[in-house]
């Protein structure tokens, strides 16, 4: 099993954000800059980097991690400061979200307030400053002014080629983000 999910990580880091973007769509990017975050939360529409969990990279890699033939079409929607990005796969419902705060310490808080309602206690490492999950198939992390949700718990705990958990899932897929955040892939 842990053969398998290196497998995945890799191949999802690898093809991340390798692939060439129109001219639209530049590389995400999340900002340590408070002016600029201020200016992220104050805009009328998601930020590159929000955006980047209904990105091509991110479908293909949903695609890969749930073993389906083809990258799934997902819906998205921008309210309340909060991009989503709902999958409606044949085995259910996978959920991306990413809150755009106005500051750092904001986005702290945020993460509080979704660790408290998702229930994610565990934490995590190497998921920006401080991330946490729930075995149940869910992680929150947090990287500059921006909020990371991943909710897999619509799934079943078995999914894809190498019969990952839920949880196992959600891993890569946030890896997967964070790679295309920090420019790692």
């Amino acid at each position: 099993m842990r053969t398998v999910l290196a497998v995945l990580l890799a191949l999802l880091v690898s093809t991340g954000c390798a692939a060439p973007r129109p001219a639209a769509r530049p590389a995400a990017a999340t900002t340590e800059d408070p002016s600029a975050a201020a200016a992220q939360y104050a805009s009328n529409s998601p930020p590159s980097a929000a955006r980047m969990v209904c990105s091509d990279e991110i479908r293909t890699q949903v695609a890969g991690a749930l073993g389906l033939e083809e990258p799934p079409t997902p819906q998205d929607g921008w309210a309340d400061h909060v991009y989503t990005c709902t999958y409606a796969v044949p085995m259910g419902t996978l959920v991306l979200a990413v809150t755009v705060a106005p500051s750092d310490g904001a986005a702290g808080t945020q993460l509080d307030a979704l660790r408290t309602r998702t229930g994610a206690a565990d934490p995590e490492q190497g998921f920006g400053r401080r991330a946490y999950s729930a075995p149940a198939g869910v992680l929150v992390a947090v990287k500059d002014n921006l909020v990371l949700e991943i909710d897999a718990t619509a799934l079943p705990d078995d999914l894809g080629p190498g019969h990952q958990r839920r949880i196992d899932v959600v891993r890569l897929l946030a890896a997967g983000v964070f790679a295309c955040w920090t420019g790692a892939s």
